[in-house]
């Protein structure tokens, strides 16, 4: 009796919201870090890029 396709699945809406979270509290930090290399290293064409990239390789490591 109960149809299948109106059923909404907690776990999967709540993982989706959280997914989306913290996609915007990371998106919101890299634009802060932007911001901060930005008024440190005016010259730099892309600190922030090239200091996440330096800390991927050091965690590879």
């Amino acid at each position: 009796m109960s149809d299948k396709s109106n059923v909404v699945s907690f776990d999967k809406a709540g993982e989706k919201h959280r997914h989306s979270r913290m996609h915007d509290a990371k998106e919101a930090k890299i634009e802060e870090m932007k911001d901060r290399f930005k008024a440190a290293l005016p010259d730099k064409p892309r600190p922030v890029k090239d200091y996440l990239k330096k800390k991927r390789a050091k965690k590879k490591r």
